[in-house]
């Protein structure tokens, strides 16, 4: 039992004598001190609060962390312990979603080791815009602003507050901190119960060094805190440190005036900003718009106003090169502007995710785009105004709508011949359905009279769709005659109409390094036929000529427009390129302090209208040319399709007729062609010879006709020319047998009835072709031989 008891006291003794060691070689703050830090958090709005102080193990650093903790907890605010010396900066201040609430105890911290954390967030430039610093002392003769901040590299940008306690000590303010027990957070009073407070030693003051309560306005009664904001208007200026004092604070009640926004600090008290101009020719190593030095006025006017706006100087830096990223460093305009020797560039500079990566623009001053101009083609450009009003899809629309329409005529004509029959239909068909749906689409009318309630009806909304397509039609018509024709509308028409293209010296960069189908096909067009980096004026004066593209930037080519080329400005058009859109605004560095008061001011001189005449004189309209306020006139041009449907009708109709006369003429050109053929021997002339057949013997009531046998009878005497006729007219008549089907030389060849009235084989001349002689009185009918075995008679058997 003795032994135990020896442990335990030995235990206890530790315990306590590490703990009054600890307590004698730490400064504790008040509970006060933590009240203000709570409060002072909560009424900034603070979301992220990180604490700086003496973290280390033996340290008693936890001891007051732990109660600030609860109490931020209950709050809602998240809180980070970090070492004040050689702390993990910037990584521990880097919070994209809200303001980081960065709080320093400045009584515990030696402010002249180089490794603390102020010195080290002014090497990382971290006291910027996104950064609130809240630094506390409890000596009321510290004098941190004028001996620390003023050599710090603090920016107009920077949201620095110090709170200085008028009180002499801790042990003071924790008795005072008594009346105000009751508005402490409970977990600060439970500290404040375990701990006694005697406050930070006395440190040796600078000389001549102006204390934090000179730059405050001291109450007549007992005062917590007092709150100092600084800033300073040029980070390499001491002497442009600003100071303005906030207000007294005691638990539970304050009279804080919040700090001045960073975008309201309009006053630089005559401090210059310093302006680097790109005013150099171009050397390829930039995108710069223009060369001459009148180009950069309207810039000139814009930083005038920005600067009179918040009562500072203009200080200018001219530069020969914008400057290019080589071996990861910005050279010339752009390395001066990174770096932060200059503060903002001023230029034709544009925006482009290479500068982006190392550096912020301005709000936009232009937008633009770099056009092809060119002179326009001729008037007479085919166009056709017929089927320009309508696209591919009503066309197809309409056209279905006429067949619907056939088919329901079809139907209607067809119901009411075989249906109803009735009558008046009986000699429409198809054809003539399609001949009046295309006449009604034509709004030519119908001579269709339907006699059903179904076909009036048809016809009344057929009629009734038309009249309204008519209408639309003929409006959209007179729309695209009062719009000037250009055959031109993309870069691939002036690809295609084998234009010439160049383009400027000034795009000469971009235009090699783009990634775009069509302006590659530029560049080596424009290479191969050496009409490369040409000077604007050189370039649009081709143009003019015509059938020439010039590639060139908008701001380039108006400016000349306007001046140089006055007399040829309405000469051009201009064909813009949305692939090339870009932005031209004002670079300044990421840690530039004046961004947001730039953008202010710019935003302003916008809402006045000062930057849309600056925008003016830096891209100009394009000139505009007195036109006419008629209507234009319909031209041979753009009615070219209605001839082609005229010219091939005409051709349809004339091969319609031409297979009409044929198929009529058939049997006729049958008869010329074989006349062609015998007459050149191809097929064997037919014989006529005498071939005697047994007669039946004439009844009494059949006697010879003797005029018939007059007629027919042949005397030897007779004249050779008048056999040879007869002879040429049996011929014919054969032919006729011929052409009936049966071949000369057929067995089955057609006999002639000796019966038969010889007055039906008259011979009947042509009156235009008297050699041409044919008989127009023979039977159609096919005469039947009455033995096949027998010779066949001769069809005009001559006598001896």
């Amino acid at each position: 039992m003795t032994s135990v008891m020896r442990g335990k006291a030995k235990s206890t003794l530790l315990v306590l004598l590490m703990l009054h060691v600890t307590t004698k070689s730490c400064i504790l703050p008040s509970p006060l001190t933590l009240q203000l830090i709570l409060e002072y958090a909560e009424w900034r709005f603070w979301n992220q609060v990180v604490l700086f102080g003496n973290v280390s193990p033996f340290n008693c650093a936890l001891n007051y962390a732990r109660p600030l903790i609860e109490c931020f907890g209950e709050k809602g605010i998240s809180v980070s312990l970090q070492s004040a010396t050689n702390p993990n900066i910037p990584d521990a201040l880097t919070i994209r979603t809200h303001r980081v609430g960065s709080i320093v105890l400045l009584d515990e911290l030696n402010l002249t080791s180089p490794d603390n954390v102020i010195q080290m967030a002014s090497q990382k430039l971290l006291f910027n815009y996104y950064v609130s610093w809240f630094l506390v002392t409890t000596r009321d003769t510290d004098s941190t602003i004028d001996a620390v901040l003023r050599d710090l590299n603090i920016g107009i940008d920077s949201d620095v507050v110090v709170a200085t306690s008028p009180l002499p000590n801790d042990a003071t303010a924790w008795k005072y901190a008594q009346k105000y027990w009751n508005k402490t957070c409970l977990s600060f009073r439970r500290y404040g119960d375990r701990f006694e407070f005697t406050g930070p030693p006395e440190r040796r003051n600078v000389e001549n060094a102006t204390s934090n309560l000179s730059y405050v306005i001291l109450e007549n009664r007992t005062v917590s805190f007092y709150m100092v904001h600084t800033y300073k208007i040029r980070n390499s200026d001491n002497t442009s440190l600003v100071t303005r004092y906030l207000g007294f604070w005691n638990p539970g009640a304050h009279t804080l005036k919040p700090p001045v926004s960073v975008k309201l600090r309009n006053d630089f008290n005559g401090l210059p900003i310093i302006f680097g101009v790109l005013n150099g020719t171009n050397d390829g190593q930039t995108d710069v718009i223009e060369a001459e030095a009148n180009d950069i006025a309207p810039l000139l006017d814009l930083a005038t106003f920005v600067t009179s706006n918040v009562n500072a100087s203009i200080e200018l830096v001219p530069y020969e090169k914008l400057g290019i990223l080589t071996n990861k460093v910005w050279n010339h305009l752009l390395g001066d502007v990174v770096s932060g020797t200059v503060d903002i560039g001023l230029g034709y500079i544009t925006v482009n995710e290479e500068r982006l990566s190392e550096m912020t623009f301005s709000y936009p001053l232009i937008r633009y785009m770099r056009n092809i101009y060119y002179h326009p083609l001729e008037t007479g450009t085919m166009r056709d105004i017929f089927l320009q009003p309508f696209n591919n899809q009503l066309l197809g629309c309409v056209a279905a709508t006429c067949l619907l329409l056939l088919i329901a005529m079809a139907t209607v004509i067809y119901a009411a011949k075989t249906i109803l029959h009735n009558e008046d239909e009986k000699h429409a068909g198809i054809g003539e359905a399609a001949l009046w749906c295309i006449s009604i689409m034509c709004m030519q009318g119908s001579p269709w009279i339907p006699r059903t309630p179904s076909g009036k009806t048809l016809m009344l909304f057929s009629l009734m769709f038309s009249l309204v397509m008519y209408n639309a039609y003929a409006g959209f018509i007179t729309s695209i005659l009062s719009v000037q024709a250009s055959g031109i509308r993309s870069i691939t028409d002036l690809l295609f109409n084998n234009f010439r293209l160049g383009y400027s010296v000034a795009d000469d960069e971009y235009i090699r390094n783009v990634n775009d189908s069509n302006l590659r096909q530029l560049y080596i067009k424009a290479f191969n036929s050496r009409e490369s980096r040409l000077e604007t004026t050189t370039g649009l004066l081709k143009a003019v000529r015509g059938r020439y593209g010039f590639f060139v930037s908008a701001t380039l080519a108006r400016r000349a427009l306007e001046t140089t080329l006055i007399q040829e400005r309405c000469s051009l058009k201009e064909l813009p390129l949305p692939q090339t859109f870009t932005v031209v605004a004002l670079p300044t560095a990421n840690s530039c302090p004046y961004r947001k008061i730039i953008n202010l001011n710019i935003l302003r001189i916008y809402e006045r209208g000062v930057l849309d005449r600056i925008a003016q004189q830096m891209l100009p309209s394009m000139p505009r040319c007195a036109t006419l306020t008629t209507f234009h006139s319909a031209r041979l041009a753009d009615v070219y399709s209605a001839f082609f449907i005229l010219v091939a009708g005409l051709l349809t109709a004339l091969t319609f007729a031409i297979l009409e006369r044929v198929w009529k003429k058939r049997r006729q050109m049958r008869e010329t062609i074989v006349r062609g053929i015998r007459q050149h021997h191809l097929i064997p002339h037919l014989h006529f010879h005498q071939h005697h057949h047994h007669r039946p013997p004439l009844g009494r009531h059949h006697r010879p006709d003797h005029r018939l046998d007059h007629r027919f009878r042949v005397d030897a005497t007779a004249d050779p020319a008048y056999l040879a006729e007869l002879r040429k007219q049996a011929r014919q008549v054969a032919f006729v047998g011929l052409a009936k089907g049966r071949p000369d030389d057929s067995p089955e060849r057609a006999t002639v009835d000796p019966q038969v009235d010889p007055s039906r084989f008259q011979v009947r001349r042509r009156p235009k072709r008297a050699v041409r002689a044919t008989l127009s009185g023979l039977s159609r009918r096919k005469i039947k031989p009455a033995d096949k075995s027998a010779i066949t008679a001769p069809v005009f058997p001559f006598c001896n």
